[in-house]
């Protein structure tokens, strides 16, 4: 019965510890990252301007290979539309 009554204590003094550093504990946070591009501002521009391009470095892309992309319009020009079929598996 003794070992019970520490356990509970135990547990109930973790919870109350967790509960009382998040009231001093700030919710906010800001993650930022930088990356320096060595080439001119225009080629760089006129790359991730077209949507095919994207799949080189987006992370989703390399997961699934086999993701259907559908390009409707002009690819590079003002209001480029991309679906992509849905996997269910994900």
């Amino acid at each position: 019965m003794n070992i019970l009554k520490t356990l509970a204590t135990a547990i109930i003094g973790i919870i109350v510890v967790i509960l009382l550093g998040g009231l001093f504990i700030d919710g906010t946070y800001s993650v930022q990252r930088e990356i320096t591009i060595n080439k001119p501002v225009g080629m760089v521009y006129n790359y991730i301007l077209y949507l095919k391009n994207q799949d080189n470095f987006s992370v989703w892309a390399g997961m699934v290979p086999e993701m259907k992309k559908e390009y409707k319009r002009t690819d590079g020009k003002a209001a480029t539309l991309m679906w992509v079929k849905e996997n269910r598996k994900l």
